[in-house]
């Protein structure tokens, strides 16, 4: 019941937050836009944390209490962490999936439609375009669940990170802050370079810049890639060392 409580706070409560803090003093032309502010308000600040606090505090739990070390009469070991690893990327992976998703859904065809808090301007302009506005030629839908798999990717990427670090480092405080760190620091550093559009936030929220290209988005994503990569090797050629 604590998981999902915690899991329907982050799908339904945060969105929510984010959308009672536009409905008044902000101006949209269109609908996409009450998404983007949204989505990029809450949500890109406590990212790191959210992705960690879904699935690895469990674990955690269970190393501290030498819960795992218990199983390993009734199940192979690699077998229990490889479950473990999976579920970890699914639960991340579906749950930021469905916070975005169905803050696109609200925000584009609920919204406008039927509750109506925000008046739109009728006024025929031309809105900065953002990154992922690539999609939107295919359709608003295709658009949403495009972006919708993009954050959730991103949110497997650093959860993964950090199980496997929490395999290899005696203090999880540190395995589990490694991804915050890294994500702050980088936009730090690529602000410093004005560099921003390489930025974490920026090419996962990609809402406080204008439209850049595609490929932009991968070169935090590939580094990050490269670093579970390196740590998934680690791991499996010292399964005498895990943190159980």
């Amino acid at each position: 019941m604590k998981n999902i409580f915690i899991w329907l706070v982050i799908i339904i409560l945060l969105p929510l937050i984010s959308f009672y803090t536009v409905m008044e003093g902000y101006f949209f032309f269109k609908p996409i836009e009450v998404f983007h502010e949204v989505v990029g308000r809450i949500i890109p600040l406590f990212f790191p944390i959210i992705v960690i606090i879904l699935f690895l505090t469990n674990f955690t739990q269970e190393q501290k209490n030498n819960f795992i070390t218990y199983t390993r009469p009734r199940i192979p070991l690699n077998i229990y962490i490889l479950s473990k690893g999976l579920m970890n990327a699914f639960l991340t992976g579906a749950i930021i999936f469905l916070t975005i998703f169905l803050s696109f859904v609200f925000s584009v065809y609920i919204e406008p439609h039927y509750l109506k808090f925000i008046d739109f301007s009728s006024t025929s302009v031309e809105t900065y375009s953002v990154t992922f506005y690539q999609f939107l030629p295919y359709g608003d839908f295709t658009y949403g669940i495009a972006y919708s798999l993009w954050v959730s990717i991103n949110a497997i990427l650093y959860s993964t990170i950090s199980f496997l670090l929490l395999l290899l480092l005696r203090r999880s405080f540190v395995a589990l802050s490694a991804p915050f760190l890294f994500y702050h620091i980088f936009n730090f550093i690529a602000g410093v370079f004005g560099v921003a559009k390489f930025s974490p936030v920026s090419t996962i929220f990609p809402f406080n810049i204008e439209q850049q290209p595609l490929w932009t988005v991968l070169v935090p994503f590939t580094f990050l890639l490269i670093i579970s990569l390196f740590l998934y090797s680690k791991v499996i050629r010292n399964k005498e060392e895990w943190m159980i």
